[in-house]
Order: structure tokens, then C-alpha cells, then sequence
């Protein structure tokens, strides 16, 4: 017995045993947390005590990375310049010698706006010389206060401040390299939070082997190209409750009108610089991933899901399933240079819903979904300029619904198709758009661009206060949808109660043969019907 008792407990010690996880706490300093990630195990928490860390870092274990209130991962660095003013009719333009290009250009900590020297050659407004002499060409230096580029052969960076001064007497800085500020690659179960990003060209990118990643409760104060990235078919991952804006050194106020001045904003990134500036980006991403309660604002694009060689049916996708599953909800973007929220590529099973849109410009916007099914209902889409909901490329031939949202205001219709591919037979025959609250008098429900055919979608309950029925002469078409109708609101688009919204809808538990669409599950709604729009009112 006692032999026996002696070699079990052998056994038991001898056999392996898993480590418990580790908190390990670090402070400010060269390379920290670099190698704490290289001394750290699986399941171990590095916690980053307040402080700048001025490191990019990658992330190849399943671990936490905790920031407490104050922990800031910088990616800038002071810029200090010989600077010579250009003269030769480049009146305010000044130059210093720059072997190379930075990869972003920053004054008290927001970007400036970058010219690429191989984009802008075109003599004329958008001459690159041009630009930093006048300006962009409606606006001139009130919306976009400063402009530079490097020229690659003389070795030079230029930079122009609209009031002409020297850049000597600008805190200014650049950004140290192009990798992400984090990157999670080849792990599983990684989890980002609380952390302060600022000055990265990106501050997260999700990609190869990543899988159940969660960034949360962080705040991305700036960035140059994408606040966070999902790539490389990374999936199950999860963002939520981000902070996310761009922090740039440009003129950012609102407008409801087409104001073509302040959409110089947008052109001087898309047509000569670097291109878009999005708050997070879904490209070629996996399946089930969830981008939750973001508050995004002040960038390009809030949310966009796709792939940007696949923007024509004449592209084949480059894998259907890239995205496949993702859940967009919660998130409130609003103040954007371009659209709120963009979906793309073959979208199959995706949900948007529960989102608030407010000042964007192209609203929510889909840009060639091929499969589907796609599901949109129950956002708020608000005060948007030009566009609210907006098919701009090519026929959609996914499958599609749009239902139980509310617009409110904006600078066009609610529905707008317009190709910009010119596409023959631009439509989207198997899209629904069901119980949709339009609280728009001068622009109404739906309009086409020029040469655009006759819709071709489903609609049905839809109440509108202003015009522009899809179907003006066949309401068999559109039944139950009422036009020119008269409902008191509040400013976020909840109708007064006993207004035409209220039991205006169809039911929608059983609209799919019998089966519910996501969030119309039975006893989802209170009267007699549901309410037409995002709010089931009391």
C-alpha cells in the first residue's frame, strides 16, 4: 500500500499541469510591451499602466491587453525641419529636404492633408503645385487649412499652412512607421481593451489566423488611414464600444446641403491623395464577425463592408463568403465625409440594424451586393447630405431587406439608385422595403439618376410625407404605403402617438413562409399592427 500510494503521487506530480494565467503589469518605457509579449504565456494579462507607449506591437498569443485610464500607444514622433520658403510664385509654401515620405504629417496632433505627388500631375486645379499655391478650387484654404507632399526627386517635403506661415512655428510631427499600432495575426481569443490609439496610419488591423479577437472600450483618437481593420479572413471577432474618429486638421461642420465646398474635404483624399479615411473597414474579412455600439465620427466612411475590386457584376467576387455572417448594430455614426455605412461583395447573412446615422453623406450605402440575404431594419437614418439609403453602382442581385427604419430629413430621397458603372439595366428586383418611416416633405421615398430603368424592387407600408412613389400609377405595386401624409415627430424621428405611423406596417413574423425576419419575431410589435419606422411607439 504504501509503495502504491508513493508511485500514484509520482504519477500526479510528473503529470503535466496548465500554468496559471499571470497579471503583468508594465510602465512606459522602450520597448515594453514588445517584450512582454515575448515573456508572456498563453491566457496571461498584460496590464499598461498610464503612460505613452510609443512602440507598434503584434499580437500572436491568446491574450489580454488592458490599458489603464491614460494608457496612450503613440505612433508619432516630433518633426523637426530645415524649412526654406519655395518662393517662385508658391507665395506661403514652404520646403525642407525629406530623403524620404513620411507616412503621415501631423501639427498639434491631427493630420494634415497629404497631396501624392504621382496623383496630382494633371496640370490644371488639382495640379499639385496649384494646390498647395490656392488651394482646392471652390474652397480654397478655409475647409482643408493645410496641404504638403514630398517630392520624390528633389527630396523635398512642401507644406503649406492657409494663413502662410512658417512651419517653424508649428508643433508639428510625423508618424514612425506603416504598420498598425497593434496587429492581432495567427491567434485565437485575443482581447484589446481601454487602450488609447494616436498617430498610427492604422490603429488595429485584425488578420491572417486571427480568430474570436475582441477590441473593446478603446479610443482611437487619430489615424491616418483606418481606425480598425478586419482582413485577411479573420472571423468571430468583435468590436465594440470604440471611440473612433479620424483627428484631422480640416474643417469638419455639417452641412444639410449640397455643399460642394466642404465635399472638397472628401476629393483632395479621394482624387489626389492617399483615398479613403474609414472609421472600420471589413475587407475580405471571414464570417461572424460583430462591429457593436461604436460611436464613430469626423472620417470618411463610419462602417464599411466589402471589397473595392468587386464594385461591378463584371467582377467576379474573390470569395463569396468574405463577411459572411457579420452583425453591424448599435453603432452611432454620424458627421462623415462620405458614407455611414457601406456593404459590398457577396454579404450573405449579414445584419444591419439598431443603428443611428446622422449628418453623413452617403447614408447607408450599397455598392454591388451580389448574394445576401441581407437584413437592414430598425435604424435611424438622420439630417443626411445628399443621400439616406443609396444603391451607386451596379444592379444588386443579392437578396434583401429593408425594413422597420425611419429617416428623418435629409438632402434627397429616402431610396435613391443611381449607377455610377452607367449599367444598362441597373435595379435590385430582389430587394424589400417594408414599413419604413420617410419623414422627408420635400424629397419623398424614391428617385433614379439620369438614364436609370424603372424600379424593380418590392415595396409595401411604407409611409412617407412626402412624394415620390416608386409607382406613382400602380399602387398595386406598393400596398399599403401611404404618401403626403402629415405625422408630427421629434427631432430623432419618433412619430407622436395616434400619427398615420402608428399600426401603419404589415406584420413581419411571418413574412418568410411563415418564419419571421430577424428582429420581427412574434409579439414584436404592441397595437393592433406594428408601427411603421425604428420605433414601436407606446
Amino acid at each position: 500500500m504504501k509503495t502504491f500510494v508513493v508511485s500514484a503521487f509520482s504519477i500526479l506530480f510528473s503529470l503535466p499541469h496548465p500554468a496559471r494565467a499571470a497579471e503583468i503589469r508594465i510602465a512606459p518605457g522602450e520597448g515594453a510591451i514588445s517584450r512582454a509579449l515575448e515573456q508572456a504565456s498563453e491566457g496571461d494579462t498584460l496590464i499598461l499602466s498610464p503612460g505613452v507607449y510609443a512602440e507598434n506591437i503584434r499580437i500572436e498569443k491568446r491574450l489580454t491587453l488592458r490599458g489603464e485610464p491614460g494608457a496612450i500607444l503613440d505612433g508619432g514622433a516630433e518633426f523637426h525641419g530645415e524649412w526654406t520658403s519655395a518662393g517662385d510664385g508658391l507665395d506661403g509654401v514652404f520646403f525642407t529636404p525629406a530623403e524620404k515620405r513620411p507616412e503621415g504629417l501631423l501639427v498639434d496632433g491631427r493630420f494634415l492633408a497629404e497631396i501624392r505627388f504621382d496623383r496630382a500631375q494633371s496640370k490644371g486645379d488639382w495640379y499639385w503645385q496649384t494646390l498647395l499655391e490656392r488651394g482646392t478650387p471652390l474652397s480654397g484654404f478655409d475647409a482643408i487649412r493645410a496641404l504638403w507632399t514630398h517630392h520624390p526627386k528633389e527630396k523635398r517635403l512642401y507644406l503649406r499652412f492657409a494663413d502662410g506661415r512658417s512651419p517653424v512655428t508649428r508643433n508639428l510631427s510625423w508618424i514612425r512607421s506603416g504598420k498598425p499600432l497593434i496587429t492581432i495575426a495567427q491567434a485565437s481569443g485575443v482581447v484589446v481593451e481601454g487602450l488609447t490609439f494616436a498617430r498610427g496610419v492604422i490603429a488595429v488591423e485584425i488578420t491572417e489566423g486571427a480568430s474570436g479577437a475582441v477590441v473593446r472600450n478603446c479610443k482611437i483618437e487619430s489615424y491616418e488611414e483606418t481606425g480598425i481593420m478586419l482582413s485577411g479572413g479573420a472571423s468571430d471577432c468583435t468590436v465594440e464600444a470604440c471611440g473612433i474618429t479620424r483627428g484631422a486638421y480640416e474643417e469638419w461642420q455639417p452641412s444639410l446641403e449640397n455643399d460642394r465646398a466642404n465635399y472638397e474635404i472628401w476629393r483632395v483624399h479621394k482624387s489626389v491623395g492617399r483615398y479613403d479615411r474609414n472609421g472600420i473597414v471589413l475587407f475580405r474579412a471571414g464570417a461572424g464577425n460583430r462591429i457593436l455600439n461604436n460611436r464613430i465620427s469626423r472620417v470618411f466612411d463610419g462602417i464599411a463592408l466589402g471589397d473595392y475590386k468587386v464594385e461591378s457584376l463584371d467582377a467576379e467576387l474573390t470569395d463569396p463568403d468574405h463577411g459572411r455572417g457579420t452583425e453591424i448594430a448599435g453603432n452611432l455614426i454620424e458627421n462623415t465625409r462620405d458614407s455611414g455605412i457601406e456593404l459590398g461583395a457577396g454579404c450573405i447573412d449579414v445584419h444591419v440594424h439598431h443603428n443611428t446615422l446622422r449628418q453623413t453623406h452617403g447614408g447607408l450605402r450599397f455598392k454591388v451586393p451580389r448574394i445576401g440575404p441581407v437584413y437592414i431594419h430598425h435604424n435611424r437614418l438622420i439630417d443626411g447630405a445628399p443621400f439616406n439609403i443609396w444603391f451607386s453602382m451596379d444592379a444588386s442581385t443579392a437578396e434583401g431587406y429593408v425594413y422597420h427604419n425611419t429617416i428623418v430629413r435629409g438632402g434627397r430621397s429616402a431610396l435613391e439608385f443611381s449607377s455610377f458603372n452607367h449599367s444598362p439595366d441597373f435595379g435590385a428586383p430582389n430587394w424589400h422595403f417594408l414599413n419604413n418611416l420617410v419623414l422627408n416633405e420635400e424629397d419623398g421615398f424614391f428617385s433614379r439618376g439620369r438614364n436609370t430603368p424603372s424600379p424593380d424592387f418590392h415595396a409595401g407600408h411604407n409611409i412617407v410625407t412626402g412624394g415620390k412613389a416608386p409607382w406613382p400609377d400602380d399602387v398595386g405595386r406598393d400596398p399599403g404605403s401611404r404618401y403626403e401624409v402629415e405625422i408630427p415627430y421629434q427631432s430623432d424621428g419618433v412619430p407622436a402617438p395616434r400619427s398615420a405611423a402608428i399600426d401603419a406596417g404589415v406584420d413581419l413574423s411571418t413574412f418568410l413562409e411563415g418564419q419571421p425576419l430577424p428582429g420581427c419575431e412574434p409579439g414584436y410589435f404592441k397595437g393592433q399592427s406594428p408601427d411603421a419606422g425604428a420605433v414601436e411607439v407606446e
